[in-house]
């Protein structure tokens, strides 16, 4: 007897059956191989979906958020890069004999920043928001600013004036070395913070106001 393996619920075809039925006995058995082929068609593409799957999502999921708030990174191809993380000091002076000037600034040591970018090219910043996203101008919130290099610090002129015997006045620079940039949403609860092409120098991103930035230079 001949058994039709290919599908259990076909019965079995006896040498009898193909002798007296041959074009049946034949139909039946053509039947079987392609239900067997088509079966494994189908257990192939469910592997290869399962195998795919995987591999797809990875391929297009965005990189980690930073896991604390106001600490800057630049993005690059999908890669958190760390900045140098700064503290400014608060230094002011004045000179002159009859007319003085004065400045107060931000300082920062070291000349240059060890962390530095190519000249030219576009700059990517993420920063986890420590209020919501959509609940305040990040513009008003975060900032870009270029800082002034010198021998053996760098510097951001807050407040400059002059005083003599006949009066002084003194200018207040919030808006000191600020640089244009655009922000978009980043993941769930971060921003992006990008900027054009800038020129060589030495630059920090962070508060306006706050003591800790994140310096970085561009060559």
């Amino acid at each position: 007897m001949v058994r039709a393996y290919f599908d259990p619920s076909l019965q079995p075809i006896t040498r009898l059956q193909i002798v007296q039925r041959p074009l049946a006995a034949l139909a039946r058995i053509r039947y079987a191989v392609a239900m067997r082929t088509l079966q494994q068609a189908i257990l192939v593409l469910c592997l290869i979906a399962a195998c795919g799957a995987p591999v797809a999502a990875q391929t297009g999921q965005q990189p980690p958020e930073p896991d604390m708030a106001d600490i800057f990174y630049r993005l690059d191809n999908g890669t958190l890069v760390p900045l140098e993380r700064q503290q400014a000091a608060i230094k002011g002076g004045a000179h002159g004999f009859i007319v003085m000037s004065m400045k107060s600034a931000s300082e920062f040591p070291g000349a240059k920043s060890p962390v530095r970018f190519k000249n030219g090219e576009k700059l990517e910043f993420i920063v986890r928001s420590a209020v919501p996203v959509s609940a305040v101008d990040p513009n008003t919130f975060y900032c870009l600013r270029k800082l002034k290099s010198k021998r053996k610090t760098r510097e951001l002129v807050m407040m400059s004036g002059h005083i003599s015997p006949v009066g002084g006045s003194t200018t207040m620079t919030p808006a000191e070395g600020m640089v244009p940039v655009d922000f978009t949403k980043f993941g769930t609860s971060s921003l992006k913070m990008t900027a054009g092409g800038l020129a060589p120098g030495e630059y920090a991103v962070g508060h306006p106001y706050g003591p800790a930035v994140f310096c970085f230079g561009v060559d």
